[in-house]
């Protein structure tokens, strides 16, 4: 009777053992809870406590990714990077991290990066398809940006003929480099001064910038070269509308 006492005892130890361990495997691989922060304050006093628990050594992976995805919407992108990829080593099978840890190298020019990551969140979720047309997107971002490194060495050298300028003031105008764009269409209207494109473009480059005064004045110009080229009337009045909706306080100035 003792000898079967103490075999339930062992028995019953087990399952507690067995239990506890069952327990803290759940805790540590259990998702991150979502939160949904409806200001700045609140965004901010999660950031807080966040640290807080970091700075205390009691940041769990979950919470890491918490706080990385707090920094992404405070903009806050390096920090987001550097802290996700500390739960990404902790918990490295969690694809909202990875989709995460994209984002945020993205919005750091990281394109590659941000590509691999997204890759390994698309491989471990069917949850994550929507991710197949933004890497694509970044893909031909990178593939803009190489083709305007190329096209600015050749600026460098001085030999370069104006449409080839033109090529890369637009690829600038749409990597919103729009003050170097209007550096390269200010040396074309050097040479060049009744091409129509040329000054649509300086138009669209202002517009971009908020500007819509000289964006109008541009435009102008392109129109007056060749008022019966349709499209250029009509990014004309839609510059024009916007400039009026900016003055009138229907639109809010920013980019």
């Amino acid at each position: 009777m003792r000898n079967f006492s103490i075999a339930l005892i062992i028995f019953f130890s087990i399952l507690i053992v067995l239990a506890e361990g069952f327990y803290l495997m759940v805790k540590n691989t259990a998702p991150p809870r979502t939160i949904t922060y409806t200001d700045i304050t609140a965004l901010e006093r999660d950031i807080q406590r966040l640290e807080g628990l970091k700075k205390s050594g009691r940041l769990s992976w979950q919470d890491m990714y918490r706080l990385g995805v707090a920094y992404i919407q405070r903009g806050r992108m390096e920090d987001a990077a550097k802290i996700l990829e500390e739960a990404e080593k902790l918990y490295p099978y969690f694809y909202k991290t990875y989709e995460s840890l994209g984002m945020a190298y993205f919005r750091l020019g990281e394109l590659n990066k941000a590509i691999e990551k997204w890759e390994k969140a698309m491989a471990m979720s069917d949850k994550t398809q929507h991710l197949g047309e933004i890497i694509d997107r970044a893909r031909m971002k990178l593939e803009i940006n190489k083709r305007i490194a190329t096209l600015e060495n050749v600026a460098k050298t001085g030999d370069i003929d104006w449409q080839t300028r033109f090529e890369l003031a637009l690829l600038l105008i749409a990597t919103d480099k729009t003050e170097d764009a209007r550096g390269h269409l200010e040396k074309i209207l050097e040479e060049k001064k009744d091409v129509p494109d040329v000054y649509s473009a300086i138009a669209q480059s202002y517009a971009k910038d908020g500007d819509f005064e000289k964006a109008v004045e541009a435009q102008k110009k392109a129109v007056e070269l060749n008022p019966d080229d349709e499209i250029l009337r009509k990014r004309l009045s839609e510059m024009e509308r916007v400039r009026e909706g900016l003055k009138s306080g229907v639109f809010h100035k920013g980019r």
